[in-house]
């Protein structure tokens, strides 16, 4: 896997999402859907979760907005017109806390178009203006996201 990505560079998620800088806002909509599975087991499933890119940071909130996972760095490569991000900076904010979160390893798909593609490789499509993610933590829990931005600002 290292050759798929050896032309990444470690820049902001939201530098590198130059190309969704037409939207400029999008409504809200919190279209996204969050699964996390603890190391015991335990799975949580979230819907309507927001899902913004602000000033450089991916976004996730819970829909009660007590919980806020912030990817705040990441090195990304465009795949055809996917771009495929490895998160290397990640905090979780709940309960008044900030708490950073140790990733084994994640990737994040974003579609900069207004139309459903295709990973590379893959049958799986990313929705327009949509969002792929999967971490794991060092903790062994897993976080997967999938929906479409509701927000994006430089």
């Amino acid at each position: 896997m290292a050759g798929r990505f050896s032309h990444f560079r470690n820049i902001g998620i939201a530098v590198a999402i130059v190309g969704l800088a037409f939207w400029a806002q999008a409504p809200a909509r919190a279209e996204g859907t969050a699964r996390i599975q603890q190391a015991d087991g335990t799975v949580n499933t979230y819907h309507n979760v927001k899902i913004k890119i602000v000033q450089k940071t991916l976004t996730m909130t819970s829909p009660d907005g007590k919980g806020t996972l912030m990817i705040y760095r990441a090195a990304c490569s465009y795949q055809g017109d996917i771009l495929a991000c490895l998160p290397t900076g990640t905090t979780l904010i709940q309960g008044g806390t900030v708490n950073p979160i140790k990733l084994v390893s994640g990737t994040v798909y974003a579609n900069m178009t207004g139309e459903p593609h295709n990973l590379a490789m893959s049958s799986t499509k990313v929705p327009a203006h949509g969002i792929l993610m999967s971490l794991k933590t060092q903790r062994g829990t897993y976080v997967t996201l999938s929906g479409t931005l509701d927000e994006v600002k430089q």
